[in-house]
């Protein structure tokens, strides 16, 4: 199992069973991973399509644990179980230049609270530490809590917008 520690969370890599269980039914995935059940799930900007396609991909790469999904789980006490702070992946693996995307949402109550940037900021250190040479974030152009958080944790708007309305920011990893 992969488990990184990033502040107040743990990041859990999926592996294909989690992935499975996540697609095909939360309350499983939930019990699995021993959390509270989170009546809206997924978080923006995730989408239920996009849990069947981390657990499709794992099914094809099981090896790639790390690359397709992560939950984020944080502990808020000895009396609760964990809590899922949300949902974060790396697209993929890495490109032909050594490109990979990050994408993650947080549950509602857990936005604006530096829990997104803890997220970034071990995500991007695993994927360089795993052979990647830049990291790519796509966000709403005007979504200025993203970009703020971003930002903070050492991306830059590359001002190459994939799609009007869209910004792409990134981090190299350090030579």
């Amino acid at each position: 199992m992969l488990i990184l520690t990033a502040g107040r969370m743990a990041l859990l890599a999926l592996n294909s069973d989690l992935a499975a269980l996540q697609a095909g039914s939360r309350s499983a995935f939930f019990n699995a991973i021993a959390v509270m059940h989170e009546p809206l799930w997924p978080p923006a900007p995730f989408e239920v399509s996009g849990l069947a396609w981390a657990a499709e991909h794992l099914a094809r790469d099981p090896e790639g644990q790390g690359w397709y999904g992560w939950a984020l789980l944080a502990n808020e006490g000895e009396r609760m179980p964990p809590r899922l702070v949300g949902i974060a992946a790396l697209i993929g693996r890495p490109d032909e230049d050594g490109d990979v995307e990050l994408a993650f949402g947080l549950m509602p109550e857990y936005r604006g609270k530096g829990y997104g940037g803890e997220t970034v900021r071990a995500l991007s250190a695993w994927a360089f530490a795993n052979g990647a040479k830049r990291v790519i974030a796509h966000l709403d152009a005007e979504d200025v809590h993203a970009a703020h958080t971003l930002a903070r944790s050492g991306f830059a708007d590359t001002g190459e917008p994939p799609y009007p309305g869209v910004a792409r920011w990134a981090i190299t990893a350090a030579a």
